[in-house]
């Protein structure tokens, strides 16, 4: 999830660049183990094939069904006791299917609860090779297990193709058409040819993923980490709106944190936003999750205009590569340009609008966040620090890494403290983390992936990108272009290889007057708040279940509240995470904050505006958070080497041979 903002006025060239993010950096104490955090309130059944198929060997000396036992008993045992899950099984009970009852024979072995650990692992233990494969029907109850509403995972396992009908993958078609938030993942065990195919085509229409298993470590780890993410899927949160088609009879919003669907057509979607501040800077970010067996890229458009239709900011939010695909975009109604009384800073309402673009019946239905925040004028920006330098890497010593559970999105994504973690990434992966930044302070971040060996290595087959973006509370990229002494280079995307990597990223430091850059490394680091590490493994077409150990070492470093602006009246900015205010009936007076005029005894400004007779502040405003994202797989690289000419009017550095698969917007030019 990155989002690019395009101020008016002021064509922006930024898209998101992925960053590697893995090691060991430096100068950190290693912090308590964090704990599993809690469900997201998902559920999963598990659907498991025992089929007489299953008593073949599984490639490792056992077999599968032995395989199967083993990979199913270390899955449950690690999953949250929180976690809703149940055991679903196929071809258990007639032998034949001349047989009355073959093709509908599936058992609810295990019912979806909590608590239910010992009753899952004794139906484990049963669990035998015996009869046909209805994989169908069974997937037709496992989504009637799963109930009609929430976050619904069926993982299937199967070991080949299906000898009843109906067929499975127009089955997962009709499943995936009952809500976005219910998929079907598929571990294939073995599999080959025409039933490799069908597995794959389920887990395309049921819009999850597949992964091929050929050993009884390669089924556990495609199980294990399926089964984790069921419960930390890609989340939408905030109070349900529904905006209008056109501007009258639009609700109107104050800064809060919101949620609505995208359409049946290419028809915006209107909404006012009230201004509670007289003088301060509106944003508003909008954030999705590209759905999945669409085209390469999905563009729409969120824009925010004044009520006469004059333009305030607009972007295209985008998202790339496959299910993980995620998509954030802002609309600020500040800018640089602005003069007295614009009614872009004066208004009482601006309007916001959401457009799907040209790929409207691919984003039909999709639900998305709408975050609002409001940032009052400042008091006075005379003695703030100036905007800040290209910053310079600090090294940091590695300490003992503590076990990690990432998130799959924002609302899932663990804070993590300065110190050294460790956890595993699987090919196609979304993991994001938090890391809190203040005023005065940069975040570090380096990631390492050791030397690989036996069936990891033969799994890397010869090079993978490891992907990951910096990301601010704004919804920006904000990886530092020209960092010095970086390990690794500056550069966002590493090249893994058997041999491991080391990569390092970090921001600018956090400064008021970042605003006034010319990019989003400046921009994006103009406000304090929780900013996000977003890491993806690129996958290949035939890949296995596998994961690689990742270890990640954060840092922040600089002196917490330097340089902090002092606002008007003593407001405090109104992020998109607070409690929705109720607004005022017209902006408070006592709030405004123009320009200085003769006479005056100080230099306060809207929101940053530009004070007369400095040359040092003429851009940009800091928002508290934007955008909830995201994978997550995925991630971009994009124009690295012409965004970086066209930033600095330098000649670009070299590209990397294949572009990077962040999903995240482009800017308008």
């Amino acid at each position: 999830m990155t989002t690019h903002q395009a101020h008016r006025r002021r064509p922006v060239v930024w898209a998101l660049l992925a960053v590697t993010l893995a090691a060991v950096l430096g100068g950190l104490t290693a912090p308590a183990a964090l704990a599993d955090p809690a469900p997201s309130g998902g559920k999963l059944v598990l659907v498991l094939d025992s089929s007489g198929s299953m008593a073949e060997p599984a490639g490792d000396g056992h077999t599968k069904i032995a395989a199967a036992r083993t990979a199913l008993s270390s899955v449950v045992t690690k999953l949250p006791e929180a976690a809703e899950v149940g055991l679903r099984v196929y071809g258990a009970t007639v032998f034949k299917r001349t047989q009355a009852g073959a093709c509908t024979d599936t058992q609810l072995t295990v019912p979806i609860g909590t608590g239910n650990r010992p009753q899952l692992q004794t139906a484990i233990a049963k669990y035998k090779p015996y009869g046909e494969t209805p994989i169908g029907y069974a997937l037709q109850q496992a989504a009637k297990d799963l109930g009609p509403v929430g976050q619904r995972t069926i993982v299937l396992v199967s070991d080949g193709e299906a000898t009843c009908a109906p067929e499975p993958c127009a089955v997962a078609r009709s499943i995936a058409q009952q809500g976005i938030d219910l998929k079907i993942d598929v571990v294939g065990f073995r599999v080959g040819g025409k039933a490799r195919t069908q597995l794959q085509c389920v887990a395309r229409e049921g819009r999850g993923d597949y992964y091929d298993a050929d050993s009884t470590v390669d089924l556990e780890a495609g199980l294990g980490r399926l089964s984790t993410r069921a419960f930390r899927p890609f989340r939408i949160s905030g109070t349900p709106v529904h905006g209008a088609p056109q501007q009258e009879g639009a609700p109107v919003l104050a800064p809060g944190h919101y949620s609505d669907t995208y359409g049946v057509d290419n028809t915006s979607k209107h909404y006012l936003i009230k201004r509670t501040i007289k003088g301060s800077t509106l944003r508003a970010g909008v954030s999705f999750r590209r759905p999945a067996g669409g085209s390469f890229v999905i563009q729409s458009e969120v824009r925010l205009n004044t009520l006469a239709g004059e333009q305030c900011g607009w972007s295209y939010p985008r998202g790339f590569d496959g299910d993980q695909g995620l998509a954030t975009g802002t609309a600020a109604s500040w800018s640089k340009y602005e003069k007295k009384n614009d009614e872009c800073a004066d208004s009482d309402q601006l309007v916001l609008t959401v457009n799907p673009g040209k790929d409207y019946l691919q984003l039909k239905g999709v639900p998305y966040e709408l975050r609002i925040d409001e940032e009052p004028p400042v008091d006075s920006i005379a003695n703030l620090p100036a905007a800040a330098a290209d910053p310079v890497w600090t090294p940091m010593s590695g300490s003992t890494p503590r076990e990690i559970v990432p998130g799959s999105s924002f609302p899932d994504a663990p804070l993590l403290q300065p110190g050294t973690y460790k956890t595993t990434l699987m090919p196609g992966e979304l993991q994001l983390y938090r890391v809190k930044a203040d005023w005065g302070q940069r975040i570090q971040a380096q990631m390492t992936v050791p030397e690989m060996a036996g069936a990891q290595a033969e799994a890397i087959d010869g090079i993978r990108y490891l992907d990951t973006a910096l990301i601010s509370p704004t919804g920006e990229d904000v990886f530092a272009i020209f960092a010095k002494k970086v390990p690794g280079g500056s550069y966002t995307k590493a090249v893994l290889t058997k041999s491991g990597l080391a990569k390092g990223l970090t921001t600018k430091e956090i400064r008021y007057l970042n605003r006034n850059g010319a990019n989003n490394q400046d921009t994006g680091t103009s406000t304090p708040g929780e900013y996000y590490l977003a890491v993806s493994l690129t996958r290949k077409a035939n890949d296995k279940a596998f994961t690689i150990p990742l270890n990640l070492t954060v840092g922040v470093v600089g002196t917490a509240g330097a340089g902090k602006p002092e606002y008007v009246d003593g407001a405090t900015p109104v992020s998109g995470e607070s409690v929705t205010p109720s607004p005022t009936e017209t902006p408070s007076a006592s709030s405004s904050a123009t320009p200085s005029e003769p006479g005056d005894s100080g230099d306060k400004n809207r929101a940053g505006e530009p004070v007369q007779g400095r040359s040092d502040s003429d851009d940009g405003t800091p928002v508290v958070l934007v955008a909830g994202l995201g994978g997550g797989g995925v991630v971009l690289l994009l124009i690295g080497g012409l965004i970086v000419a066209r930033l600095r009017k330098k000649p670009a550095p070299a590209q990397w041979p294949q572009p990077n698969n962040w999903g995240g917007p482009q800017a308008p030019r």
